[in-house]
């Protein structure tokens, strides 16, 4: 459950409040300004967790047909992917990675990696992923612990 106090579909920035359903508790989503990378600009938003001290980065590749949101936090980076069929987790690759693939590993829950592939069917609004993210990231995590 999540709401929205201004949505991408007025060209406002988006900010987010919503219960993650973990020991996390409630979150935040903010809009940042974009960043650069890999020469491209991305839109950029900050997740906080009342019960967490480390916040988690969300970069947002706009395609043609799809949405990446490449999500990092101090352990972990993955891309939620948001096509035609369906919205879920797979992992980084190629440019996209800062991390080694070897580091994630240590911090990835594979159950829940599996799980997460598809969270939902057909594309969503921005707002609506974000808060989907927000609720599922923590679990991908061995430990929620390591937001902190």
């Amino acid at each position: 459950v999540f709401n929205t106090n201004a949505t991408d579909l007025t060209g406002n920035s988006i900010n987010l409040k919503g219960s993650s359903n973990t020991t996390l508790g409630s979150y935040e989503i903010k809009e940042l300004p974009p960043v650069s990378f890999n020469g491209e600009l991305l839109r950029t938003f900050e997740l906080t967790y009342e019960n967490a001290q480390y916040s988690v980065l969300i970069n947002l590749d706009e395609r043609t047909n799809c949405k990446d949101y490449i999500v990092r936090s101090k352990n972990l980076e993955v891309r939620y992917s948001c096509k035609k069929a369906s919205f879920g987790v797979q992992l980084l690759s190629g440019k996209q990675m800062k991390y080694k693939p070897e580091l994630n590993a240590l911090f990835l829950s594979q159950d829940e990696f599996v799980k997460q592939q598809k969270i939902s069917e057909g594309t969503l609004p921005i707002a609506s992923a974000l808060g989907l993210i927000a609720s599922y990231y923590p679990s991908l995590l061995k430990s929620p612990d390591l937001l902190n």
